[in-house]
């Protein structure tokens, strides 16, 4: 009897273990994913995730034209928040009501519209200094075979800004300073993952052309084709593409120096099958004038500004989404598939994911439009920042396809692709309040 006793209380001990394990373990989670700012439509309402232990807790509104009221059940496990007027307010996520944890932002802003695009551009980057794409061998006049860049350290990836401190830019540039201190140690300084060190290494003389040499693939610029996303017609400046741009041997974030879009002409399209991705072949001449110019590459997107005011009005403009109010469901996309004329496809959004930082696997989506498919099979390379519309407003852009299945693909919000654009949708606050 004794002996059954402890067991009973042995097992009790373990469930209340078991559970403040999984009460801390989400209050751990909750707290993680909150985003230090959220944004939130004027009008609009949004369901805040808590955990049993974690709640968002709106009691210190620093203004009282701010109206962004709170429901908090404390049986429920969301927070409910409603935008009535534009203004921020400061909650702060709290344990049972008590502990604060974590300080949240909540702006409440006008609606902002932009013109969503569609249109094939050429994209053409010159990177910042020389990105080494590959490791050589080099055969001298003995017969032997010498590698001096890969015996000095060099990695795929690396960024060359340097040889004996003159600046490098162009491929050219490495072949003509080590041949002109050919029988010197050269000091190369590059950067590598945002850090920057020094490599020193010897050239050696090659048989096949009696040039100097160290044994590296280097490239200077990248040229292709894709689809701008949306201008901002107030400042001119536009998001393309929804994914950085890496080189193709190295998988790197280029790092650019300069960069430039141009009107670009599909000629023709590869159409994508199950593992064979398809791909737009654009045309886009380097001789005409740049479209806009390229400011930044990021894992999210290309951004700039358009060099002539093309469109100097808000025609077209339509509001944006924020992530929240992203839903799955019918949708479409716009897209250039035939010469320069931007149409309009039919998608489904499978799939949204509910993301505090931004990410270019937003959402999952299938395309539905039989027009669509019978042209390209699907998403192809070339398609990535085609616009996505849904409810009359653009929640995001076309980024990523799935190899083994080409009618699917991913997307990315929106607020993100304005976030990497430096569109501070808060900055909305000031201005719809004359600011």
């Amino acid at each position: 009897m004794l002996l059954h006793k402890k067991s009973t209380k042995f097992y009790i001990l373990n469930l209340v273990i078991i559970f403040m394990i999984f009460f801390v373990s989400s209050s751990i989670v909750t707290v993680y994913n909150y985003p230090k700012e959220i944004n939130l439509m004027r009008g609009h309402s949004q369901r805040l995730q808590n955990s049993l232990l974690c709640r968002l807790v709106l009691d210190n509104i620093q203004e009282n034209n701010i109206n962004v009221s709170k429901l908090n059940n404390k049986l429920s496990s969301f927070t409910l928040i409603n935008g009535k007027s534009e203004g921020s307010a400061k909650a702060t996520l709290k344990i049972l009501n008590l502990l604060p944890v974590k300080n949240v932002t909540v702006n409440v802003i006008p609606d902002k519209k932009v013109i969503p695009s569609g249109e094939a551009i050429g994209v053409k980057i010159q990177t910042k200094g020389v990105l080494v794409v590959g490791l050589s061998t080099i055969t001298t006049a003995d017969g032997k075979k010498h590698s001096p860049a890969a015996d000095a350290g060099f990695e795929i990836g690396d960024t060359i800004l340097e040889i004996n401190k003159q600046k490098v830019e162009k491929e050219r540039d490495i072949t003509n300073i080590v041949n002109e201190n050919k029988d010197s140690v050269l000091n190369f300084l590059v950067e590598r993952e945002g850090k920057k060190h020094n490599i020193d290494v010897s050239p050696v003389q090659s048989l096949e052309d009696s040039i100097y040499r160290i044994g590296l693939w280097v490239r200077d610029n990248i040229a292709g084709v894709g689809t701008m996303t949306f201008i901002d017609p107030e400042t001119m400046s536009f998001g393309a593409l929804g994914h950085g741009i890496t080189d193709i041997d190295s998988g790197v974030l280029v790092d650019i120096s300069k960069g430039s879009i141009l009107k670009s002409k599909v000629a023709s399209v590869q159409k994508a099958r199950k593992t064979v991705p398809g791909e737009i072949v654009g045309i886009f001449y380097e001789s005409d004038n740049p479209y806009g110019d390229i400011s930044k590459n990021t894992n999210y997107g290309i951004y700039g500004i358009l060099n002539s005011k093309i469109r100097n009005d808000s025609k077209g403009a339509i509001p944006i989404a924020l992530s929240y109010q992203v839903k799955e469901g019918p949708a479409k996309i716009l897209s250039t598939i035939d010469g320069n004329k931007v149409e309009e496809f039919d998608i489904e959004i499978q799939k949204v994911n509910r993301q505090s930082t931004p990410s270019s696997k937003s959402m999952l989506i299938k395309v539905t439009d039989q027009k669509l498919l019978d042209l390209t099979g699907g998403i192809v390379q070339g398609m990535s920042g085609s616009p996505i519309i849904q409810d009359g407003k653009i929640i995001g852009a076309v980024t990523h396809v799935l190899v083994n299945d080409p009618t699917r693909g991913y997307g990315i919000f929106i607020e993100w692709m304005l976030e990497e654009a430096d569109i501070r949708l808060e900055s909305s606050i000031k201005a719809a309040a004359g600011q």
